[in-house]
């Protein structure tokens, strides 16, 4: 390793451990949220290729990372917790029109907060952003690793600027960006109704199939419209017969482990090699989500 690539990573190290720390803060606020002792452990996030053409983006994603908790400041001091009619029409048109794809809302259950972290609220607002599928398509390549974190960057912003959206409206709002955050994404997501998560442990959502980031925001608003089923439970029945994720990944990092009467999937961090071929080569990504289900149906009608 050249002295260039030890300063990267030396700085790199700095700045994750900066915001580890911020966010360990949020145990310390009276009424936060603290996660459960069946939670797991938040692993650090893996420290994406720092390249000159990134290296703007990377200190943008940092900064909104560590503005989800210097922003509580700006919290209105008596939060409103009961939102009007109108407002939550609002809150979506103004979401979509800054870009973001997809809202959700969960009362957020306690397993879902990593281990020896808090949040400050139980409801959320959770967020979709979709990847650009000419980039995932190329991968792995260094286009794919740019969309990447030029999707991180940008969800992490707008998640931001929402949150800065709610306060202005009297509510109380704690970020969660879409680079490393609090819960873990993918099953909030779920239980949000946005989409249900595939054996490869990405939310495949009808809009975009795993091609998406997510992000959320905890907030004192109450009486948020939450979802009480999920049509998209199918997507297992389906995962179940193609496999296409475990049988293509490189690192052979999906695994299944039997537990009971049936199988769970796992992924193996350390064998992961972030190539996104499993998103790439995810049936949700090749063909239409509704193409992929009614093929699932007539499958199981002629049975």
């Amino acid at each position: 390793m050249n002295v260039i690539e030890k300063i990267k990573n030396k700085y790199a190290d700095y700045r994750l451990n900066k915001i580890n720390q911020l966010e360990n803060s949020i145990n310390e606020k009276e009424g936060c949220v603290m996660a459960s002792q069946s939670s797991p452990e938040k692993l650090m996030p893996d420290k994406l290729k720092i390249t000159l053409k990134t290296i703007p983006k990377q200190l943008s994603i940092a900064k909104n990372m560590e503005f989800t908790v210097k922003s509580l400041k700006n919290n209105p001091e008596n939060p409103k917790i009961q939102a009007e009619n109108d407002f939550i029409g609002k809150l979506e048109i103004y979401a979509y029109s800054i870009g973001i794809h997809g809202i959700g809302y969960v009362n957020v259950p306690l397993e879902l907060i990593f281990k020896d972290k808090a949040i400050l609220y139980e409801n959320a607002i959770v967020l979709i952003m979709e990847m650009d599928k000419i980039a995932i398509d190329a991968a792995p390549s260094p286009e794919t690793q740019e969309i990447g974190i030029a999707t991180y960057d940008e969800l992490g912003k707008k998640t931001n600027e929402l949150a800065e959206f709610l306060r202005s409206n009297g509510f109380a709002a704690h970020a969660s960006h879409p680079a490393g955050g609090f819960v873990m994404y993918p099953h909030l997501a779920q239980k949000a109704g946005l989409g249900y998560r595939g054996r490869h442990g990405m939310l495949i959502s009808p809009e975009f199939g795993p091609r998406q980031r997510i992000s959320a925001i905890f907030t004192s608003i109450q009486n948020l419209p939450f979802n009480d089923c999920n049509e998209h439970s199918w997507v297992p029945d389906f995962c179940a017969k193609c496999g296409r994720c475990i049988k293509n990944c490189p690192g052979n990092a999906i695994i299944e482990e039997s537990i009971g009467n049936g199988t769970k999937t796992r992924i193996i961090k350390d064998l992961c090699h972030g190539c996104t071929i499993c998103m790439r080569d995810c049936s949700f990504n090749r063909m239409q989500y509704m193409q992929i289900k009614g093929r699932l149906e007539n499958l199981l009608n002629s049975k």
